[in-house]
């Protein structure tokens, strides 16, 4: 009989704004996983500095002053840096995909947006308390 594999766990994502990208470590030097994410637009800016996991929804709505998305999964939300619980989170956003609109290009109101692939193998490979460095 096979043991499940068992996951490697995070210790670190950085996210890059100037490259749009989002780069997992898992101890070493080099990323494990890397891909392109949809940070915040000039009017509404992805905050910057050293933050770390404080949340993570198997599936939960999204909201904002004037919004409210479908549920959606995968979600994990930064604590830390001064930052109010669940206003910035790293989440997918399905609608982005199924408009053919592609990651790499600020589109958000601050969150990182990520693919749903990409949400799914960070949501399960990453535990509240991981640092997140996010850089200009």
């Amino acid at each position: 009989m096979r043991r499940p594999a068992v996951l490697e766990l995070i210790t670190l994502l950085l996210i890059d704004l100037s490259s749009q990208r989002l780069h997992a470590y898992a101890g070493g030097a080099q990323p494990i996983y890397s891909a392109p994410v949809s940070s915040g637009v000039a009017a509404s800016p992805t905050p910057v500095g050293d933050f770390h996991i404080a949340s993570k929804y198997a599936r939960t709505p999204l909201s904002g002053s004037d919004y409210v998305t479908p549920p959606v999964a995968d979600v994990m939300c930064l604590g830390g840096g001064g930052l109010g619980p669940d206003l910035y989170c790293l989440h997918p956003a399905p609608w982005q995909e199924d408009a053919g609109q592609c990651f790499g290009v600020p589109r958000s109101r601050g969150c990182i947006r990520l693919s749903r692939a990409t949400a799914r193998w960070l949501f399960e490979r990453t535990a509240v308390g991981t640092p997140v460095r996010i850089r200009p």
